[in-house]
């Protein structure tokens, strides 16, 4: 099987494929044949700098080291002990031991839920990470209807599920973003677009309910001043300053994309009905060049929506 590869961190080049045996799982685990992964910031900042510095040490890379952390694919074989997944199964799931290969084997135990049928898998794909950031997120920010939200950077992946999100518990949402992407964010459920290149957003917006910083320590570091007393800011780039955040008398918190089967359930339910769209900005075929480019494309912009890469039928 085809799979690719970093022996070490640095610019795009550091990708390699490599061709080898088909994986075979053991007691607990599962055989997935990959269908689709998609590219994520942290594909970009551990392929170029390594670990994070904030990494526990049981979630640090080590080379070589696989590229890409969420997936959708089949089930193709089971080893002894697996209870809730069979041959023929369709699911999904983020690892952080890579999914740019055309089989990967995970636990059963792993971030992983089962897709229902009636869904494109292949589209399944775009969800992972972004998703769950984007749940994460807004479910820490405790929106509730009628309530007013900004996100910053809803244009990118987790920024298009995010104001998805907020718009269905009914809150009015502004969002931080290039000009260019104005009407795509729009048909989202946007209510303002703020074009941040332009425009001050602390002068244009004052006593939100919520923040949900999807951007740099500086967007962060600027918001506090803008949530009414007791409101809400949650970031997933950046981590929130406690003392600050007391001083302006609101609550901050740190968001990380974990979510339980249940509540992937009903984001699997709203793709069902429409009320989700899985937004994908290009489809990329599995060779190593164009894995490369989707991570060069990643990287400049703009992203709205997912850059998917599809392995062959």
């Amino acid at each position: 099987m085809k799979k690719i590869l970093m022996y070490e961190y640095g610019d795009i080049d550091v990708l390699k494929e490599e061709n080898t045996e088909i994986p075979s799982p053991t007691a607990g685990t599962l055989q997935i044949k990959i269908v689709s992964t998609s590219v994520n910031d942290p594909d970009i900042a551990i392929r170029k700098f390594g670990p994070f510095p904030t990494m526990p040490k049981e979630m640090r890379p080590v080379l070589p080291h696989m590229a890409g952390e969420d997936f959708a694919g089949i089930v193709t074989a089971v080893g002894d002990g697996v209870q809730h997944y069979q041959v023929g199964d369709h699911a999904m799931g983020i690892t952080l031991s890579g999914t740019t290969a055309e089989y990967i084997i995970l636990p059963e135990m792993a971030l992983l839920y089962k897709v229902p049928d009636e869904l494109e898998l292949k589209a399944v794909g775009a969800l992972g990470v972004a998703v769950s950031t984007a749940w994460a997120a807004v479910k820490n920010v405790q929106l509730h209807k009628g309530q007013t939200v900004l996100i910053h950077g809803g244009a990118g992946g987790v920024g298009s599920y995010a104001i998805q999100f907020a718009k269905n518990a009914g809150a009015y949402v502004i969002t931080t973003a290039g000009s260019n992407s104005r009407e795509y964010l729009t048909e989202l459920g946007a209510d303002e677009v703020i074009d941040y290149k332009t425009e001050d957003f602390t002068r244009k917006v004052k006593e939100v309910d919520a923040v949900i910083n999807l951007t740099g320590q500086d967007t962060l570091d600027r918001s506090y001043q803008i949530v009414k007393n007791g409101g809400f800011l949650t970031s997933t780039n950046g981590i929130p300053d406690q003392e600050k955040a007391l001083s302006c008398n609101i609550n901050a918190n740190y968001t990380i994309g974990m979510v339980s089967p249940e509540d992937m359930a009903k984001v699997f339910a709203m793709v069902k009905e429409g009320s989700l769209k899985i937004n994908i900005n290009k489809i990329y075929p599995f060779t190593l060049d164009a894995v490369k480019q989707a991570q060069l494309d990643f990287e400049q912009g703009p992203n709205r929506g997912k850059r998917l890469i599809v392995m062959e039928s």
